[in-house]
């Protein structure tokens, strides 16, 4: 059985201290709960989260790139869709980031990756 951790690149921490001090204290805790719903490890059946949820390849139903822009930044992630939730890939923000994903679209049924051609 192969399996794949997934490990996060931390955000510098005194780009979170500034971040805390100027939203008192809310961003660094938005961000931790946004990266409960990031992919922990992967194998074969399926992922888990960093939140403890397993979600099995054959319940995913949508693939989705997500471009945002913020005062002139960009950046993307890629959404896959669950009845149990969506898993937010940001690859920028993922120890090797590319591979994950890489790995993660061999993966994902066949009728989500026709829906990207």
């Amino acid at each position: 059985k192969i399996k794949m951790e997934v490990k996060v690149t931390p955000m510098p921490g005194c780009l979170m201290l500034i971040l805390g001090i100027f939203t008192l204290g809310i961003a660094p805790i938005a961000i931790k709960l946004k990266e409960r719903g990031w992919p922990k490890s992967l194998d074969e059946h399926g992922l888990v989260t960093r939140g403890g949820k397993r979600i099995e390849w054959r319940e995913f139903t949508k693939f989705e790139k997500v471009i945002t822009n913020v005062q002139g930044t960009i950046t993307e992630r890629y959404d896959i869709h669950s009845s149990k939730g969506t898993v937010a890939v940001v690859v920028y923000r993922l120890q090797e980031g590319q591979q994950v994903l890489e790995y993660i679209w061999q993966h994902l049924p066949e009728t989500i990756k026709a829906e990207q051609e």
